[in-house]
């Protein structure tokens, strides 16, 4: 096997035509999956490759893996080809019984000039159809036709079969059914199969885990002498945490109003903390709300324990401590500076009427 096979094989996994220079192309081609009705075999979708002396212009191809695998120029490898097609020439012509390609098929050289190609019956090797073998299904047999109609019997086999009236009497043969008699009977017996989702069965098992929850803790009764009772001590806000969404159409009122009213409660708390107007030290500003805490943390670590994370308006500061006047934040601020990493530092004062940040640009 020459070099040149070697990359013809190899550019037919992945192209469908593989042209060689001065010699010809060789085209693969697609064959679908078939079935064979007389031998009932299926047989896997292959390709096969076909020779057309006529296609002997370059296209590169060949070329340019030879460039590739070689670390050739282009001028180099062309010549290269050329030398290798002379070869391949001689060796067809050389064997009597033609020459195998590579396992693509068999070239013959005619009495002509011109080159005769047989392809392989099984096609050639190509990612896309690796491993797919034929095999062999048997046809279904045809459906049995319904047996014709018993003649009518006639008088005297009708005769034969009627008991005697002198027989004698058996009520053990006549109250049990013969066994043939009950197998035909099940077999007639309609049935009936029920489909249930797997997602169905799940939301049944957390109903029914919550019904037991609820049913095994008991709750506060209420005064008899009042003849009122006392709110459950059941939660049942909880129920809808823990039901699956698709079974929920919304929020109940109770848990929404409870909602609201700790939003407000923090809401309150926070205008408290920010009752008075005061002034802050500003030691970063303008800057991710990720690069803030990152830097926070870091302060903390150096024992500034006091700066924060402050965002209004939009932007997000990192401050350092409350100041109820000018003065100690002037004097706070002084201190910091001794500090070179804190010589941008400034100082702004927060409003609560608006609750927004006036920055101060003049420095003390």
């Amino acid at each position: 096997m020459t070099e040149l096979e070697r990359h013809i094989a190899k550019l037919l996994l992945d192209n469908d035509c593989v042209i060689v220079p001065g010699f010809g192309g060789f085209m693969a081609h697609h064959i679908a999956a078939s079935y064979d009705e007389k031998s009932h075999i299926f047989l896997p979708p292959t390709r096969t490759v076909g020779f057309n002396p006529r296609l002997t212009m370059n296209d590169s191809v060949l070329a340019q893996d030879y460039v590739s695998c070689y670390d050739l120029s282009y001028p180099e490898a062309l010549k290269r080809i050329e030398s290798e097609v002379d070869e391949f020439r001689q060796m067809i012509l050389g064997e009597d019984g033609g020459h195998e390609l590579c396992g693509i098929g068999r070239l013959y050289a005619l009495e002509n000039g011109e080159y005769d190609f047989i392809p392989n019956d099984n096609g050639i090797t190509t990612p896309a159809t690796y491993g797919f073998q034929a095999f062999e299904l048997d046809a279904l047999p045809a459906t049995e036709s319904a047996p014709e109609s018993a003649p009518a019997a006639s008088a005297a086999d009708i005769r034969k079969t009627e008991p005697s009236p002198f027989a004698a009497y058996s009520p053990i043969a006549d109250a049990a059914p013969s066994p043939a008699h009950n197998e035909e009977e099940e077999a007639e017996q309609p049935t009936l199969s029920i489909n249930i989702p797997v997602k169905m069965l799940r939301h049944m098992a957390a109903a029914c885990i919550v019904l037991f929850v609820m049913l095994s803790i008991p709750s506060r009764l209420g005064d008899a002498s009042t003849g009122t009772t006392s709110q459950s001590a059941i939660d049942a806000k909880w129920l809808y945490k823990i039901m699956p969404k698709e079974m929920t159409s919304g929020k109940p009122e109770s848990l929404v109003a409870s909602e609201e009213a700790a939003q407000a409660k923090a809401d309150g708390q926070a205008d408290e903390s920010d009752a008075l107007p005061h002034y802050t030290i500003v030691l970063a500003s303008r800057v991710s709300l990720k690069n803030a805490q990152h830097y926070v943390d870091k302060l903390h670590q150096q024992g500034m324990t006091e700066a924060s994370v402050c965002r209004y308006n939009g932007f997000t500061k990192v401050i350092y401590r409350k100041f109820a006047s000018r003065a100690e934040a002037n004097s706070a601020l002084s201190q910091l500076k001794a500090d070179s990493s804190f010589a941008d530092s400034w100082i702004t004062e927060i409003k609560t009427e608006r609750q927004t940040i006036n920055e101060k640009s003049k420095m003390p």
